[in-house]
């Protein structure tokens, strides 16, 4: 990457990620509270710890000496960078993590290490925000002591220490940078210093301290590599869990989330992946979701088996298992299986069962995998000589496949399925077959009963989408069209919509006093009532000004949240100038390797549980966007690259952190696969509506019915041509309508401070994307984004009138779910005197206000007959006139920032 290039993130990392300051309650996290969240983090590591090659005995360890080898076990990494970053104050080291298990290392070659780290890695200078843009312009690869420094001298003393050495490679990912095919690669530096180990020690083991899954084919190529870690990036106190797998303390029970192919061109996104813009458009850019819905094991199976290193669901253990498949039963609604796994080896473990299934795939009809992923569970830990038996359970509706070009619906072919227990997806225990006799096509939502139909036809794109027609081995090509369809032309010139209807009321006095939020808490048929209270400018103002905050109305009881931060740790009150935070645990990368549910809903809890003593109401996480390619930037915040797993992560997260009233926002909605171009005018994401709802949908599905969300995240980048916080088939007609979703929609960190008609509110509100998540920088985009909604009031009173309404009653909805609301606030008004004044409207409420043409309980009329609203000459207006503003805060950002980043950046250049 440029230096240019990571400057220009820098300052939009700056933008995005300063936070409005909130002033609210701000508590420490207690220490039996901080003693429960390190205990539930080590089991997280050690759960999510896959071992991938264990040869010769070499673990557990016997001989408890080593030497360490890598400067990744010096600069060891315990997270990512972006919105996914920790802190941790009490981390445990790499070296701490040995010591704890009784594990004894070379000190020699540890001083070493430490003296020439001193003078070649980039120093640790506490300056908060600055360390953070400096971690998002460095490259991800961990700068490697050279192998030719590694003298015969050294070696030789390593030798007479010890016969065993351990190789810790390093990689970060992080927020707005994806990873190069070379940083999937080891470097010659550490392929040198691997082959002199190799030639040096009889036991090596490799540990990949990453954020992402780096190339493997090399591992065989060495006889003495004879084990392999992924330990992933373990937070604060995931160290001590790999120094006691390393003993035999802990027996490793992570399955593999993602498949390892030999070789990075070996995945069917490779070649759309990245940077691809139009070439007759300013900075506009797209990505083709050519693969369709061949992404992963997906793809590997139907299309190129032979170019799997490492299966879907691989992972070893130190113990063997016998299992015995004791219940199998199918009916026409479910099919269940049960089966009893014994420990028959030597040391206590855990064991997951993988169930899948095989559907009939006729050419030329609906696409198929040849297999998918139906469900999963783990096991108790398992002494020697005892079972455990699990049951898995699923819908027989599950295998349906969805038709998009013909029925816009699920389809449940006729025919023989194949339902397969087992170890991996390709390591079967037993195989049965289920009959279908007649197609079934399911046309109505399992949870609403409503309607299901195409939402994202015009997502569709003009190339060709893998097919199994197209053969053995097929991939997708590259892009070859780089010239911009009408639809990306006027993406941002749509006509404003008209609407027929009544202008809801707006700030109205009720003679005998305010009705307070807390007043309708305690009886729901005064919402009406209620909300005609709100002036337009204080909805308009509670929409926009919603940066790791919703921001609250005294006057009517609605409380100010505190909104932070992140994935892999909760933090406090003041966005990202935080000062306090919870503990920082694994990336959800290792929570998955886990396959266990319980564990996810324990992490939750926990995380639930800190942000109670900090203060913090809202959570941006947690994510389950798709591993699209071992390249994403940010896989290490997302769970894997199949839909179920992801979506039961998730769900299981949302469940325990909402049981402490902590909303979740799920994120980000939907298909923010990249980090490379996803915020630039919005990436033109072009996929089939068949690819977003069996893959990149799907885990919001689960989390939203399963999990019960209270909360999502929209995203940036556009599907089609359509922002995903703007896109009303998005957000209302399939998250509400069709899967019933009550919660409230947060955007991701707006920027618009250059006015560059892009992440409009208007279009947001609309869309009932209820809030903005605004930044720092809100003094310099308020006055676009407030006089651009009001001159859509005052052209379009009615639709927009009721839109401003519903944005605003799920922010107070949301308000009413955490502690920062008192129920007890009652005043006993009922707004049963007369209307004193009113600033707007026609409506008569004086019974409730039920189905008076657009209230709140009709949100099927004035607002949903908005459809594809966008902006017309009204954006114009609010977002011109005030660039200057934003530019000029943009200018100044840079003049701060620009010179820090590059001094820091010396050394490495």
């Amino acid at each position: 990457m440029k230096v240019s290039k990571r400057i220009l993130a820098a300052v939009l990392c700056l933008l995005i990620m300063m936070s409005t300051v909130t002033l609210a309650f701000a508590g420490s996290v207690s220490a039996s509270t901080k003693k429960n969240a390190e205990s539930i983090a080590k089991q997280m590591e050690a759960e999510g710890i896959v071992l991938l090659k264990n040869e010769n005995n070499a673990l557990p360890l016997t001989d408890k000496k080593v030497n360490v080898f890598g400067m990744g076990s010096i600069a060891f990494a315990l997270g990512g960078g972006g919105s996914g970053s920790v802190v941790a104050e009490n981390a445990i080291s790499f070296y701490q993590g040995l010591e704890n298990a009784g594990i004894t290392y070379n000190k020699e070659l540890l001083n070493f290490y430490e003296e020439w780290a001193k003078k070649h890695s980039i120093a640790e200078t506490g300056e908060g925000l600055v360390d953070m843009l400096v971690q998002m312009l460095n490259s991800k690869i961990q700068q490697e002591l050279p192998a030719e420094n590694l003298t015969p001298s050294i070696l030789k003393n390593a030798k007479d220490f010890s016969d065993t050495a351990i190789f810790v490679i390093t990689r970060t990912g992080t927020e707005m940078a994806d990873l190069t095919p070379e940083d999937i690669k080891i470097t010659d530096t550490e392929k040198a210093i691997i082959k002199k180990l190799d030639r040096n020690f009889r036991n090596v083991i490799v540990i990949f301290n990453t954020c992402n899954i780096l190339e493997l084919d090399w591992i065989n190529d060495y006889r003495n590599v004879n084990a392999v870690m992924l330990a992933w990036t373990p937070g604060e106190f995931g160290a001590d869990s790999i120094g006691k797998v390393l003993s035999g303390e802990i027996n490793p029970s992570g399955k593999l989330v993602d498949t390892v192919a030999y070789n990075i061109s070996d995945y069917p996104t490779t070649a759309n992946f990245g940077n691809f813009a139009y070439s007759d458009q300013v900075a506009k850019y797209f990505v083709n979701y050519a693969e369709g819905i061949y992404v992963g094991y997906r793809y590997f199976e139907t299309f190129a088996p032979n170019r799997v290193l490492f299966p879907f669901g691989y992972g070893l253990s130190y113990t063997s298992f016998d299992w015995e498949v004791t219940d199998y039963s199918a009916d026409s609604n479910k099919i269940s299986v049960t089966v009893k796994v014994t420990n028959t080896g030597e040391y206590a473990g855990k064991d997951v069962v993988q169930l899948y299934f095989s559907a009939p795939y006729y050419s030329g009809g609906i696409e198929k995998s040849s297999i998918e992923l139906a469900g999963y569970a783990k096991t108790k830990l398992i002494a020697p000589g005892h079972s455990d038996k699990v049951t898995i359970t699923f819908d027989t509706d599950d295998m349906a496949s969805y038709d998009y070009k013909n029925r816009q619906a699920w389809v449940l072919d006729a025919g023989t399925y194949q339902i397969k227990v087992g170890h991996t997806v390709r390591d079967f225990e037993a195989v049965y077959n289920y009959e279908v006799p007649t197609t079934k096509v399911i046309k109505n939502d399992d949870t609403t009963g409503v309607e299901i139909k195409n939402h994202f036809d015009n997502a569709l794109g003009s190339f060709h989408y893998l097919s199994r027609t197209d053969g053995l081995y097929s991939k997708p090509s590259a892009p070859t069209h780089f010239l911009a369809t009408q639809a990306v032309k006027d993406c941002d010139t749509r006509p404003s919509p008209t609407t027929e209807g009544v202008i809801q009321n707006t700030g109205v006095v009720y003679e005998d006093g305010a009705i307070m939020l807390a007043d309708v808490a305690a009886d729901n048929s005064l919402w009406d009532k209620f909300l005609d209270q709100f002036t337009v400018d204080e909805m308009i103002d509670m929409i926009c000004e919603s940066g790791y905050k919703t921001l609250g109305l005294e006057r009517l009881g609605v409380p100010t949240t505190v909104d932070n931060d992140g994935p892999a740790t909760v933090k406090g009150e003041g966005g990202l100038l935080y000062k306090e935070s919870g503990i920082a645990y694994p990336v959800a990368f290792a929570l998955a390797s886990s396959w266990n549910d319980d564990l996810a809903y324990a992490y939750g809890e926990s995380i639930g549980k800190e942000a109670k003593e900090l203060g913090t109401h809202i959570w941006y996480a947690p994510a389950c966007n798709l591993h699209r390619s071992p390249m994403g930037g940010r896989n290490f915040e997302y769970y894997s690259e199949d839909p179920l797993l992801s979506g039961k992560m998730a769900a299981a997260v949302t469940r325990g952190a909402q049981s402490q009233k902590l909303v979740v926002t799920v994120k980000h909605f939907v298909c923010n696969d990249q980090e490379t171009n996803r915020q630039t005018r919005g990436l033109f994401t072009w996929t089939n509506e068949q690819a977003m709802r069996e893959l990149y949908l799907e885990p919001f599905e689960i989390a939203v019915k399963e999990g019960k969300a209270w909360g999502i995240m929209s995203a940036y980048n556009r599907i089609g041509a359509d922002w995903c916080s703007g896109n009303k088939a998005l957000i209302t007609d399939l998250l509400r309508t069709e899967w019933g979703f009550d919660g409230f929609v947060v955007s991701d960190a707006y920027i618009n401070v250059t006015g560059a008609n892009y992440m409009d509110p208007v279009l947001a509100t609309y869309a009932r994307n209820d809030a903005c998540l605004t930044s720092l920088w809100y003094f310099a985009e308020k006055l676009q984004m407030t006089t651009n909604m009001k001159q859509t009031y005052e052209k379009d009173p009615i639709g927009f009138g009721n839109a401003l309404r519903l944005c605003t009653y799920d922010l107070c909805r949301v308000k009413m779910r955490t502690l920062a609301f008192d129920p007890t606030q009652t005043t006993g008004h009922r707004g049963e005197g007369k209307i004193v004044s009113k600033e707007h409207g026609n409506v008569d409420n004086s019974t409730g206000g039920a189905n008076q043409g657009g209230s709140i309980t009709d949100t099927n009329g004035a607002q949903n007959n908005a459809n594809k609203v966008e902006k017309a000459d009204i954006a114009k207006t609010g977002f011109k006139t005030y660039s200057l503003v934003g530019a000029a805060a943009v200018a100044v950002t840079a003049a701060i920032v620009i010179p820090v980043c590059i001094k820091k950046r010396k050394r490495e250049d």
